[in-house]
């Protein structure tokens, strides 16, 4: 299991030992059907019982609360345990292929009482679980107090904008240099003195490309309604936006002529 967004070290320990807990118990258990797949579903658990919890065997799983995806979950995560017990939950969905594997939740609690040992184990999964998801709320709130409009610093390597998040604010680089990259490709650079994240607040869209710091960076943020309402003040903002858009354009176009150029005398 793994949070949308960057987590830290300790996040991910904690994760693995998750799946560590869940593999001692999991294995000591007879699954309550034949594994099974999934090519694509926007809610995994609509036709599964609801006293059983599903482990994942292969595939990424993504998590919804509220209509937000808060969570992923890969192989040896198992799923739907507070489902099984009758507490609120999200939905499950996957856009790509899963295998999946149903077990009884009579079954794996009548394990986890069955012995001391597996008493403890069961207790270090849940205590775990909820540490894991301790940090995961810190990290969200921590996001959520962050100065709306101000400086902010970063260091060389750190992300300033996600790939796929919401576009909440506008940014301006005062000192450093930056990277655009997309799908893990660097797609342009981001220059000192320059605006970038508007595109996505104009379009209403999500982030397209993270933004990553290259160097030691000084950033400008300003949320997208202030932003807006400077643009409606000051015009020339926006034309100086559509001349570093277009620039950006023609950037691009030159890219994917030399590609193509490229392509054609292979």
């Amino acid at each position: 299991m793994h949070l949308p967004t960057k987590q830290s070290d300790l996040m991910s320990e904690l994760a693995t030992k998750l799946r560590a807990l869940t593999e001692l118990l999991c294995t000591q258990v007879a699954p309550a059907d034949e594994p099974f797949a999934i090519a694509a579903s926007s809610d995994i658990f609509a036709d599964i019982p609801p006293t059983r919890t599903l482990l994942v065997v292969e595939g990424q799983v993504d998590y919804y609360l509220h209509n937000k995806l808060v969570m992923h979950f890969e192989e040896g995560d198992l799923l739907g345990l507070p489902r099984s017990l009758n507490l609120p939950q999200g939905q499950f969905s996957c856009e790509g292929p899963v295998t999946l594997l149903a077990y009884e939740r009579d079954a794996l609690v009548a394990q986890a009482n069955s012995d001391f040992k597996s008493q403890r184990n069961w207790a270090y999964l849940l205590l775990s679980t909820i540490s894991f998801y301790e940090q995961a709320l810190t990290q969200e709130l921590r996001s959520e107090f962050q100065p709306s409009a101000g400086f902010l610093h970063f260091r060389a390597g750190e992300t300033i904008i996600n790939q796929g998040d919401v576009a909440d604010r506008v940014y301006t680089l005062l000192e450093g240099a930056a990277d655009a990259v997309c799908d893990g490709v660097k797609v342009g650079d981001i220059h000192a003195n320059e605006i970038f994240g508007a595109l996505a607040v104009f379009t209403r869209q999500p982030r397209i490309a993270s933004v990553i710091a290259s160097s030691d960076c000084t950033v400008l943020a300003v949320r997208k309604e202030e932003f807006i309402t400077l643009i409606e003040h000051q015009p020339q903002i926006c034309l100086g936006l559509i001349e570093e858009m277009a620039a950006k354009i023609n950037q691009l176009n030159n890219q994917l002529l030399q590609v193509k150029s490229a392509a054609t005398f292979k």
